[in-house]
């Protein structure tokens, strides 16, 4: 069963960084949605996955984008 999730990216400062997180984590093995909310920093990802593997895999792609970015759960 598919869950969904809301996170928070602290630091993202620009559309283009939250377009890449978004598609990027898009990607990822069991994701079936991936939408970041510049406005609000956060992202909401629909997934069929242990949720500890997607924050882990999330935290990865938003620091590859920008090492400033950190990811929280809210």
């Amino acid at each position: 069963m598919a869950m969904v999730k809301n996170y928070a990216l602290e630091g993202l400062c620009c559309p283009n960084c939250a377009t890449e997180i978004e598609d990027m984590t898009a990607q990822v093995e069991g994701v079936k949605r991936s939408t970041v909310d510049f406005s609000s920093k956060r992202i909401t990802i629909e997934f069929d996955r242990d949720e500890t593997e997607i924050f882990r895999e999330l935290a990865d792609i938003a620091s590859e984008v920008d090492e400033d970015i950190v990811v929280k759960a809210i």
